[in-house]
């Protein structure tokens, strides 16, 4: 059904492009048609000046008569005048002629010239016709179309049901885990992956629908229990509080690009932000990420809190970023990227050096 309906769209936008060809030729045609008939008026005025200027003459003559004439030539008065006014008479006569000739030639002008719009204006009428039955012909291959269309929408509508059901079987396992209260962090974290990779398999919209919020709502699982995390494991309500202001505050900043040299939300690099992030608490820090390592006590990253500073690098601390639980970090990354939110088994996978700071 997919190519049938392709064939008659395919010849629909044929007939359009023909209509639309004859549409610019009828607008020719007609242009034509007026210069046509702007050259008959000018034909027609020049016919009737000749005709009258014609006239003129026969009127002349018929009152002299064809006495006029041969008065004319007996009246002269000598052998040299009667050869004048022969001659005179003769140039008049031929100028009759000429003028005869030209009548004729302006008529067989006029007489083209109306041919030449009678052609135009069958022209004109036969693109009509011809764009009028192409227009119905569209209308037919159109309704065509309509009843392919409703044929393969109840033939798609079908196919998905069956392949949404099968997509949905896909998912299955995730789905047990996600919503089961008992899964373990690890457990949900599993279930993300794998929900992520059935998704690149999907094709329906309604399941793409429900993998997407099991993905969201595993998250969301993990984020509440991070929090829950992050305040039960403070050692004291001041504490509780500064850590999460400094996450708080870091948030504020996700999305502002990474800037050389950057320590202002115009721009950050990694160090510049961490040092913006805790000056708003009040507590300065040096602005390399080398001195933020060396500053405040140190704590392995897997005894890091919500609001600690984590360290890494390779011969020497390269890069720092703000704790914020789950294994996770906020950080301003590198040229290109923004300030952003990433988990930290890569960071923790190849770099030799690595550790947390508190304050």
């Amino acid at each position: 059904l997919h190519l049938e309906i392709d064939v008659i769209l395919d010849e629909v936008t044929e007939i359009m492009v023909k209509i639309e060809d004859n549409n610019n030729a009828i607008l020719d045609v007609e242009e034509e048609m007026k210069l046509t008939l702007d050259k008959i008026r000018v034909a027609e005025a020049d016919l009737a000046l000749k005709m009258e200027e014609y006239g003129d003459r026969l009127r002349a003559m018929y009152k002299q008569g064809n006495t006029g004439i041969l008065s004319a030539i007996m009246g002269s008065e000598s052998f040299s005048d009667f050869i004048g006014r022969a001659d005179t008479i003769m140039k008049v006569a031929k100028i009759d002629r000429a003028l005869l000739d030209e009548i004729e030639v302006a008529k067989i002008k006029l007489d083209n010239q109306k041919k030449i719009h009678e052609d135009k204006i069958n022209e004109f009428e036969q693109l009509n016709l011809v764009n009028t039955l192409d227009l119905e012909a569209v209308d037919v291959k159109k309704q065509e179309a309509d009843v392919k269309l409703v044929e393969l929408q109840e033939e798609e509508k079908k196919i998905e049901e069956d392949l949404s059901g099968k997509e949905l079987s896909l998912m299955a396992s995730g789905k047990a885990i996600v919503n089961n209260s008992n899964s373990s962090d690890s457990d949900l974290e599993s279930a993300i992956t794998e929900l992520r990779n059935v998704r690149k398999q999907i094709i329906t919209d309604s399941a793409d629908t429900e993998v997407v919020d099991l993905i969201e709502k595993a998250k969301s699982i993990l984020n509440e229990r991070a929090s829950s995390r992050q305040s039960s494991g403070m050692s004291s309500g001041t504490a509780s509080a500064s850590s999460s202001s400094i996450v708080n505050k870091a948030y504020q900043y996700l999305g502002v690009p990474y800037v050389w040299g950057g320590t202002s939300p115009g721009g950050f690099d990694c160090s510049g932000f961490i040092q913006y992030v805790y000056r708003a608490q009040g507590i300065n820090l040096p602005r390399t990420s080398g001195g933020q390592a060396s500053s405040g006590s140190y704590v392995s990253i897997s005894n890091a809190q919500p609001g600690d500073i984590v360290y890494f690098g390779q011969s020497r601390v390269t890069h720092v970023g703000i704790y914020i639980g789950n294994n996770r970090m906020i950080h301003s990354p590198s040229p290109g990227k923004s300030v952003m939110i990433t988990n930290m088994n890569w960071h923790l996978n190849n770099y030799k050096i690595q550790g947390a700071r508190r304050f």
